[in-house]
């Protein structure tokens, strides 16, 4: 009974935040199988979410093709952003670099923008595109520095504007006085205006973010947004759109590629194999997930990810066609690791349908047998699938006939090739008839893949029962 169990299992993870998010214009899926998804491997991640010590002060949120997936803790508090603020700054820059308003070629002696700590010639010459890119080449102290970006901070004056990366607050922060005095435009109330009420954010309030200086340091505040978790996830779902959403295109589409296309290898620095940098956001080539998941049918992914102290990202990854954002109360005491989320997010990218195997048809060759005589069973499996399955196996079963799926008794396995799409196979296997079987009308059953080797949800037509009933005597 085990065995129907595990392969009939349908659980819907469906918790009570996502129920008042499809009240409040976010679509839900209704079922995680709806979507394509397992939900036994949905709620494993859940699991594991809800283990992380920090997690009552945190909250996930999953969108796939549009639709909430997942959503886990309260996503409708606004918690700081910290660095995952700079990408939204780069989604307000493509809206006035289009309009013409900012020059993205412009330098800093052109815009008149110095510091406390004055800047040389050289470094005035460092544009508004270097800034974007983290490459321009003064290295001076700033608001909002954590202490690796202090220790990490290259010798002034040792590289030119746009010959070298380093992710630089000083740029990140010159960007949004640049802002403001190019546009004549807060950004908080411009960013609302602009992004978070076309897309329908819930939570956004400017009235809640602010602007931190620490002028011991320089002139130029860092721009602190809060957003709750459901709204950085609607921002995530905007530049997966290509900047559209619905009819309008709110984020020039050439900047949402421009921005997300890798700029700057920053490897060497992170020590993040795949990892890269664009306009202020960060880029994950297939490297990253080759390097950081085991299982190789995510290998061929690529990913933006919008990052903050203390285990803010959102992250999308287009050809999964998904957002997934995970916040932090960081002064409550919250710290996420990317080594607690990342086994989580695998095992979300995993529950994604990757097969559908088909047992087609079951047959056993006698009619009437006694314990010890040799059976001769025939199953028929093919792949439904678009993808190619991994090998797996087709095991045999004997079941009572008043009770089948009890007291099931394993006959032996068939190996069962790689299928390729549309693809059948035909698998044979020779055993006996169990010892101290009791006498009695059986049914033979066939069911591929039982161990789960592959990605496969429709599991109802994994086995089947042969007709007519096996007589043992």
């Amino acid at each position: 009974m085990r065995l129907i169990q595990c392969l009939l299992l349908v659980v819907t993870l469906v918790t009570p935040a996502e129920a008042e998010l499809a009240k409040r214009n976010w679509p839900r899926w209704r079922t995680p199988e709806a979507a394509g998804f397992s939900s036994e491997r949905l709620a494993e991640a859940q699991s594991q979410w809800e283990a992380i010590d920090d997690a009552p002060l945190a909250a996930l949120f999953l969108a796939y093709k549009g639709r909430v997936l997942m959503s886990i803790g309260d996503v409708t508090a606004d918690f700081e952003c910290h660095s995952v603020r700079k990408s939204f700054m780069s989604a307000l820059y493509g809206i006035h670099v289009d309009k013409g308003t900012i020059d993205l070629e412009a330098t800093l002696d052109e815009l008149g923008i110095d510091d406390d700590t004055p800047l040389t010639r050289v470094e005035k010459q460092a544009r508004v595109i270097d800034l974007l890119m983290a490459r321009s080449g003064i290295y001076i102290e700033a608001a909002c520095e954590s202490q690796g970006m202090k220790d990490t901070r290259p010798a002034r004056g040792s590289h030119e504007p746009g010959s070298y990366w380093y992710y630089n607050n000083w740029d990140f922060n010159a960007l949004g006085t640049i802002f403001r005095q190019e546009t004549g435009r807060d950004i908080f109330r411009e960013f609302r205006k602009k992004i978070a009420q076309p897309i329908g954010m819930q939570d956004f309030r400017p009235s809640r973010c602010t602007y931190y200086f620490e002028s011991e340091y320089s002139r130029h505040p860092c721009y602190v947004f809060r957003m709750s978790a459901r709204d950085r996830a609607r921002f995530g779902q905007l530049f997966l759109q290509r900047g559209r959403w619905g009819k309008k295109q709110i984020i020039p589409e050439a900047w949402v590629d421009e921005s997300t296309r890798a700029h700057s290898r920053t490897e060497r620095l992170t020590g993040t194999p795949g990892a890269y940098y664009g306009y202020m956001w960060w880029i994950f080539k297939k490297e990253f997930f080759r390097s950081s998941t085991s299982d190789r049918r995510l290998h061929h992914l690529s990913a933006f990810f919008a990052s903050g102290y203390g285990g803010q990202q959102i992250l999308v990854i287009p050809d999964a066609e998904m957002v997934f954002v995970t916040t932090c109360n960081v002064p409550a005491g919250c710290f996420l690791e990317g080594e607690e989320t990342g086994p989580i997010l695998e095992i979300i990218l995993t529950a994604r349908e990757i097969v559908d195997l088909k047992v087609r048809q079951a047959q056993v060759r006698e009619k009437v047998v006694s314990t010890g005589e040799t059976l001769h069973m025939v199953a028929k499996v093919k792949n439904l699938s678009a993808a190619r399955t991994l090998a797996t196996t087709v095991v045999f079963y004997l079941s009572p006939v008043r009770r089948v799926g009890e007291d099931l008794r394993r006959l032996g396995s068939s190996p069962l090739a790689a299928l390729a799409s549309g693809k059948g196979k035909t698998v044979r296997l020779a055993a006996p008839v169990p010892a101290g079987l009791a006498s009695g009308r059986y049914r033979l059953i066939a069911a591929v893949d039982a161990d789960k080797t592959n990605y496969d949800l429709r599991r109802n037509n994994n086995l089947k029962t042969a007709r007519p009933v096996l007589e043992i005597r």
